[in-house]
């Protein structure tokens, strides 16, 4: 009896193992598979232009008469012009874009402000201001549309202090002590700007106000601001702030004098000046006498994004006759932008829709193991006009195996053009389910490992029957 209860124990593990080494080579064949066929699909060819890096040559392209200069491609961080874009320079309202974002996440248009103080009389003379009061209660609204429109330094003061202290927990009095405090939240606000600044990539910009008001370990350069104007360009509250042309203050219970009312300093934007540009819709300028006349400008014609940074260019002069020159901050800007629309192009490395490649699923069945991996989205990339090359992307695949739902993300394909990264998830066209020899297999395992168990908690918990042993007699 124990031999025959052996020999069915060994046949019963011989099955087990036989079921799971033929199972588990199958899952590592067609894992090897999987693997094996994201390493050899056949990948998309686009005709696309090849363009040089950006160095201080573009000079001979476009002529720029401020000391510092970008042009990027807001999509893509592409910089198709530069000159001295990596000096530090003075940055001077053109800061107020950081503060202006800090408020955006920080605070609700609704929020009332308290008005203190030190934050009006922190203004220098000289330095624009939208004439608030002390005690004065603003909207962040107001105080944000003062601050972008008309280049308000006692609107940037106040925002600052109330976003420092978590909202109004400050005094407002003219007290020595609440001057300590009140330089503390300053402080405390310009650590928050340069912590944003590092978290969009900037390098080389140091915050220690929020307003700009020259100082001289307040700095940033061309590109640093550039990339804090892709960083603005993605707030569409923000952009819609900056294109109005001008704001005014409501009164209140502490001011009740003639309207309050500033206008846009972007001379850009005025349709009825020498200055204007049509394809211009923002960002900020900024003057001091040490930074000169600065600016963050954006433009956009035919989908196509750009941003122009100047710093301490020239000042407007008015209009300017056909035989001259305009070198104001101002011209630097339309030269740059034109350059730009006029020589630049998107065009799609790959469209949503397209079919990357096709695999085929090992352990799927016959009519759906051949499977298109589709382009989610479009990858559009910014190129010389009239210049072509052939790109080949890298198109990675996970080890795939059935059952695959339709639309699931497969992979990712990516293109690496002058040094940018252009990434799409790869979905599934289809179903993929599962071959029934797989199911055979899976079943056979389940099957056999089930026998297994049962056949050894039973021989663990039965026990043999005792055998009466007959009294001897004496």
């Amino acid at each position: 009896m124990k031999v025959k209860k052996l020999h069915i124990y060994k046949l019963l593990i011989a099955y087990f193992i036989f079921s799971f080494v033929c199972s588990f080579y199958f899952f590592s064949f067609a894992s090897s598979q999987a693997t094996d066929a994201s390493l050899s699909v056949s990948t998309i060819s686009t005709p696309l232009a090849t363009v040089g890096t950006p160095t201080n040559d573009d000079a001979a392209v476009v002529d720029v008469y401020a000391q510092g200069a970008i042009l990027m491609d807001e999509d893509s961080g592409k910089v198709l012009y530069e000159k001295n874009a990596n000096e530090k320079m003075f940055p001077a309202s053109t800061t107020k874009i950081v503060t202006a974002l800090l408020v955006l996440e920080h605070c609700e248009f609704s929020e009332m402000v308290n008005v203190s103080y030190y934050a009006i009389h922190s203004v220098p003379a000289t330095y624009s201001i939208i004439n608030l009061y002390p005690g004065e209660s603003i909207s962040i609204k107001d105080l944000l549309y003062s601050l972008m429109i008309g280049s308000a330094n006692d609107s940037a003061f106040v925002l600052a202090e109330y976003i420092a202290n978590g909202g109004n927990n400050y005094s407002i009095d003219a007290s020595q002590d609440t001057k300590n405090k009140f330089d503390e939240s300053i402080q405390k606000f310009a650590d928050m700007m340069n912590a944003k600044a590092k978290e969009i990539g900037c390098l080389s910009t140091n915050f220690v106000n929020p307003n700009g008001i020259h100082n001289e370990n307040h700095y940033s350069t061309a590109y640093d601001l550039a990339l804090i104007a892709q960083t603005a360009y993605k707030n569409s509250t923000l952009m819609g702030i900056v294109k109005v042309m001008s704001f005014s203050l409501p009164n209140t219970d502490i001011y009740t004098g003639e309207t309050r009312t500033c206008s846009s300093t972007n001379a850009l934007l005025y349709n009825n000046k020498s200055t204007y540009y049509e394809f211009a819709n923002g960002l900020k300028t900024g003057y001091t006498d040490a930074a000169g006349y600065c600016i963050v400008a954006t433009a956009s014609k035919d989908d196509v994004d750009l941003i122009a940074v100047i710093l301490n260019g020239s000042a407007s002069h008015g209009a300017i006759p056909d035989d001259q020159i305009d070198t104001s901050r101002e011209g630097d800007c339309k030269r740059l932008f034109n350059y730009g629309f006029d020589n630049y192009t998107y065009t799609n490395l790959a469209s949503s829709g397209d079919v990357a490649s096709t695999i085929t699923i090992i352990n799927g069945n016959k009519d759906t193991k051949s499977l298109d991996l589709i382009v989610k989205d479009d990858i559009k990339a910014l190129i010389m006009k009239n210049e072509v090359i052939d790109i080949t992307p890298d198109i990675k695949v996970s080890n795939l195996l059935a059952p695959i739902a339709a639309n699931s993300v497969v992979g990712t394909v990516t293109y690496q053009y002058n040094g940018i990264t252009y990434v799409s998830d790869l979905i599934a066209a289809h179903d993929v389910y599962a071959s029934d020899y797989n199911n055979f297999l899976i079943t056979l395992f389940g099957v056999f490992a089930t026998l297994l168990l049962i056949v050894i908690i039973k021989g663990k918990f039965s026990k043999p029957k005792k055998k009466k042993r007959k009294k001897k007699k004496h």
